[in-house]
C-alpha cells in the first residue's frame, strides 16, 4: 500500500447527511464517513480514496451537486488513520463463539479459549463488527456455522474479509471473498495472514453487478447497498445452498428486499435492526414429496 490517502470533504446540509451518504456510496462504491457538530446546520462527509487523481474527479462531479456547498482535498499518512481507528474500533464479543481484537490490543487481551479471536487490522476498509450491518452477518455466521452446518462459505462484499475470516475460524472449509476494491482486499490480505489463514480463504477483485457470483455454498452473506441486493437477487439465490444473511439494508427498505428474496425460493426465518439499519436472514426451503 501507498504511504497515504487522499480525503474528500464535502460540506452539506446537516438534513441531507444520510440521503446524500447513500447516493454517493451507489455512486462511487466507497465507504462514507457522516460528521456533525451538535447545534450545527451544517454536517460533512468524507471519502477516503488511494489516488489523487480519483479524488479530484470525485471532488470535481461533487461540486455539480445541488447538495454540496463546498468541497476540500487532503491528504493523510497510514498514522493518521490508525489514530483514527485506535479512539473508535476496540474489542467486541460477537454471539457465542466469536471475538473482534484489534491489533493495538493484542498484547493487552485476556486469553479467552471458549471463543474463536479474530485478529484486525481495519486498514482503508469498512468492516470491524462495530458497524450494526457487519455485526448482523457475524451474528448469523456464529449462530449457523459452529456443529459443521457450514461447509463453505461466500462473501459478497468482503471489505476486510471479517465476515470470511469468522467463517473459517469456526469450521468452514472452502471461503470465497468476492469485492470491487483491489485495495480493500490488500489489507483483507493483511488480516487473513494476521489470522494465520493464508491460502485457506480466496480472494478475488470482482464487479458483481458486472459478474454475478456463481456456483453454490451452503452460507452466502452480503453486506451492500439494497439497490445491489435487489439487482444480484437471482444470483445470491442460486448461490444459496441452505443459508443467506443479508446486510447494508435501510430500515425502510426491508420489507422490500425480504419480498425480493422470498420470491425466489428462499424463507425469512429472522430479522434485525438498529433503526436505522437492518438485517435478514432466509434457509433455503426443503422440498419435500
Amino acid at each position: 500500500m501507498k504511504s497515504g490517502h487522499y480525503i474528500v470533504t464535502l460540506e452539506v446540509a446537516v438534513g441531507a447527511l444520510e440521503s446524500l451518504a447513500e447516493r454517493i456510496g451507489e455512486t462511487w462504491g466507497l465507504p462514507v464517513i457522516q460528521l456533525e457538530r451538535p447545534g450545527h446546520d451544517r454536517g460533512w462527509l468524507e471519502l477516503y480514496v488511494e489516488e489523487p487523481d480519483q479524488a479530484e474527479i470525485i471532488r470535481t462531479v461533487m461540486a455539480g451537486w445541488p447538495e454540496i456547498m463546498a468541497t476540500q482535498i487532503r491528504r493523510e499518512t497510514p498514522r493518521d488513520w490508525q489514530v483514527f481507528w485506535r479512539h473508535h474500533f476496540h474489542a467486541t464479543l460477537i454471539g457465542r463463539h466469536l471475538r473482534i481484537v484489534p491489533l493495538w490490543e493484542k498484547e493487552s487481551a485476556p486469553e479467552m479459549p471458549e471463543r474463536k479471536t479474530i485478529w484486525l487490522d481495519p486498514g482503508l476498509s469498512f468492516g470491524t463488527g462495530d458497524h450494526f450491518t457487519t455485526r448482523f452477518c457475524l451474528d448469523r455466521i456464529d449462530h449457523w456455522t459452529p456443529g459443521g452446518r457450514v461447509r463453505s462459505m461466500l462473501d459478497v462484499g468482503t471489505g476486510s474479509s471479517i465476515l470470511a475470516i469468522a467463517a473459517r475460524l469456526l469450521g468452514a472449509e472452502h471461503v470465497v471473498g468476492l469485492d470491487h476494491d483491489a485495495i480493500a482486499l490488500e489489507q483483507a490480505r493483511e488480516n487473513i495472514r494476521l489470522n494465520g489463514l493464508e491460502g485457506q480463504i480466496e480472494l478475488t477483485v470482482s464487479d458483481i453487478l458486472a459478474e454475478p457470483p456463481k456456483g453454490s455454498f451452503d452460507l452466502v452473506c452480503a453486506n451492500v447497498y439494497t439497490t445491489v441486493l435487489l439487482q444480484i437477487a437471482p444470483a445470491l439465490a442460486r448461490c444459496t445452498g441452505r443459508y443467506l444473511a443479508l446486510s447494508g439494508i435501510r430500515d425502510p427498505e426491508l420489507e422490500t428486499v425480504s419480498a425480493a428474496y422470498t420470491a425466489l425460493g428462499l424463507m425469512e426465518v429472522f430479522r434485525d435492526g438498529d433503526g436505522e439499519w437492518g438485517g435478514l436472514a432466509f434457509e433455503r426451503m426443503e422440498i419435500t414429496a
